[in-house]
């Protein structure tokens, strides 16, 4: 586990990269879209692309993810299956245009009055912003199986976010147009798309092939399977994610305004799930190899210690963001001032995921994964009914508290279902001894005095207020943890760098 530490420390790093580029991008698309609604449709568009692409790849990248391994040595099936997974994707795309665009003004007529104008003009776009996702998925997916992933990483976590800069910085000058800036936006997913498949092809066995007879019947039927229960599976957890943000336009009287207040509040909920990001790949392979060990002590010692590893740095970045909320207002000006209470709440349900460990790893490797499915299906069937329920009654709010109370749901039943089958608890006495390091750090942050006054010089004022309290508060919850030592990852990480006066 603590080889494992050490990788999830070098991984945080990129992590990090992304995320602090993402900021950026939310920074400056506040700042430089101050109209709320056209911002709140740029993030809507998004969304919808993604959430459509998951649904029209009809869980074929998992096909190719795992059966391209299968075919590695009969080259007529290894190019079937690639042409098959890159062809249909486009073939479900043409088939869902004909009733989008019959039911055009049906469609339209869902969204606020202030919002149709968008829709109206750039409706035409979605499908195509669908495909550039799609593809950008499942090349990543066959380079993935290539072990081709450094590259393409890069190009997704820092290129895009890079050209997505440009293009804000760009409008925000009014070098570009609005269109432009929305066009620009779904057109350099063609660099992705294209550099990927541009390195598929130095790939060996890399190709495409129609013999469609290279398949047997049962074949044919077994990969249907495999890709039809993805597809549920996915959908499923789409919804999961997605149905907040998909839903505010219509229900929400804002429209696009509220959207964009409510996408700032999510970005920073996301942040506190940077460590689990980090950790649970490592983890996952150590985890899965005691569960094939049949090593079940040793499995529920890693299970109970990546959550303490889970938990300690997500608990840190929680404090800091929560003692810093009033500077992001600060800093983000426009009219944002409702992320304050938004954020609190949707942090809530949040924070009980990331507590919670890696039940859905455990899940899946344990063969529980039906469960999971069920569950997240008579979930979502929940999460809908309380959106359109609350959310034309308490707006922003009603989304929040209905999305918080389903994470918060979702994750105890996963919880308890895996203590009960497994025996795993993600909790011990040193989840107390974090809480307890916690305090302190808490306190110091949020009494720490304001030494300056933001309306005179914001930027300079609030990013010295944010570094002293931030300051403050990593370094009592260092002291606090180093005494209490409630990870013993954490203190051989610590001996390791006195020892070899290097962080890797």
């Amino acid at each position: 586990m603590g080889i494992v530490f050490r990788q999830s420390a070098k991984t945080s790093l990129v992590v990090i990269m992304g995320a602090a580029l993402g900021a950026l991008v939310i920074w400056l698309s506040t700042n430089f879209i101050p109209d709320k609604h056209q911002f709140g449709f740029t993030q809507d568009l998004t969304n919808r692309a993604v959430a459509l692409s998951q649904v029209l790849i009809f869980g074929l990248n998992s096909t190719l993810g795992v059966y391209i391994h299968r075919y590695a040595n009969d080259d007529r099936k290894r190019k079937l299956l690639i042409a098959t997974c890159l062809i249909l994707p486009f073939i479900f795309t043409i088939l869902i245009c004909v009733p989008y665009f019959l039911l055009r003004p049906w469609i339209i007529g869902h969204f606020q009055p202030a919002d149709i104008p968008f829709w109206q003009r750039y409706f035409m776009w979605l499908p195509v912003y669908c495909l550039f996702f799609i593809y950008q998925a499942m090349l990543e997916t066959y380079l993935g199986s290539q072990m081709k992933v450094a590259l393409a990483a890069f190009i997704r976590e820092v290129v895009l976010r890079l050209l997505f800069i440009t293009l804000i910085v760009l409008f925000g000058f009014q070098y570009i147009s609005f269109h432009t800036l929305v066009t620009g936006m779904v057109l350099i997913y063609m660099l992705p798309v294209s550099v990927f498949y541009f390195l598929s092809l130095k790939t060996k066995g890399f190709g495409l092939s129609l013999r469609l007879r290279s398949f047997s019947i049962a074949e044919y039927k077994e990969l249907i399977h495999f890709s039809w229960y993805h597809l549920l599976l996915s959908i499923t957890f789409m919804l999961m994610s997605y149905m907040d943000m998909l839903l505010i336009p219509f229900y929400d009287h804002g429209g696009y305004g509220s959207l964009a207040v409510y996408r700032v509040a999510i970005f920073l909920v996301v942040l506190i799930t940077l460590p689990s990001k980090a950790l649970i790949p490592a983890s996952f392979t150590v985890l899965a190899r005691a569960f094939a060990d049949k090593d079940m002590a040793k499995a529920k010692d890693l299970f109970i210690r990546s959550s303490i590893n889970i938990l300690i740095p997500t608990i840190g970045i929680s404090i800091l963001i929560v003692c810093n909320l009033q500077n992001a207002v600060d800093v983000i000006k426009n009219g944002y001032s409702q992320i304050i209470p938004l954020f609190l709440i949707l942090f809530i349900g949040n924070f009980v995921n990331q507590a919670t460990g890696m039940n859905d790893q455990v899940l899946s490797i344990a063969n529980y994964y039906k469960f999971n499915f069920y569950l997240a299906l008579v979930i979502v069937v929940f999460f809908f009914v309380m959106i359109r329920t609350f959310v034309p009654r308490y707006g922003l709010y009603g989304a929040a508290w209905s999305t918080t109370s389903i994470i918060m749901v979702f994750n105890i039943a996963k919880c308890i279902f895996v203590w009960k089958k497994l025996g795993m608890l993600p909790f011990s006495y040193r989840s107390i001894l974090v809480a307890i390091a916690a305090l302190p750090a808490l306190a110091a942050g949020y009494f720490f005095p304001h030494f300056f006054n933001p309306a005179h010089h914001v930027y300079t004022h609030t990013f010295i207020d944010v570094a002293l309290r931030s300051t403050v508060i990593i370094v009592t919850y260092a002291l606090m943890l180093l005494w209490l030592k409630p990870s013993p990852d954490l203190e051989e990480y610590v001996i390791q760098i006195k020892k070899n006066k290097r962080l890797f």
